[in-house]
């Protein structure tokens, strides 16, 4: 229960930043399932000594028919953070995990696919 309330508040805290009313990105983004997954990835960064924003970019990057990242951070810190993505290497361990996580080509949403949007997966 307390992990609900956590997940709760989190959420309102990020509700109040970019986003804030787009319908979209919260029917899409904001919802329970997308932060359990935030948990777990942030969860295995911790444990290999990787910022989240870090791995995210190493993981598109990782994709072959992806030749840039496009990053929105709020801080020059931020930013700063992403540029270890550069020199990651990323292994099958680790897209298996994030395969695990959300069906390549869907939102962590299970069942919700924005028809504006269509979806192809990776490459295997």
């Amino acid at each position: 229960m307390a992990n609900k309330r956590r997940l709760k508040k989190r959420r309102a805290s990020w509700l109040r930043r970019a986003g804030a009313g787009d319908k979209r990105i919260l029917e899409t983004e904001f919802r329970e399932e997308s932060l359990l997954i935030a948990q777990k990835i942030k969860a295995r960064c911790d444990a290999r000594g990787l910022l989240p924003g870090q791995f995210a970019a190493a993981w598109v990057l990782a994709n072959p028919l992806v030749s840039s990242v496009i990053v929105g951070p709020r801080t020059l810190a931020h930013l700063e953070q992403v540029y270890g993505a550069v020199d990651l290497v990323l292994g099958p361990d680790d897209e298996a995990f994030v395969n695990a996580l959300v069906v390549a080509g869907h939102s962590s949403s299970p069942g919700y696919n924005d028809p504006a949007y269509p979806f192809f997966g990776r490459p295997l």
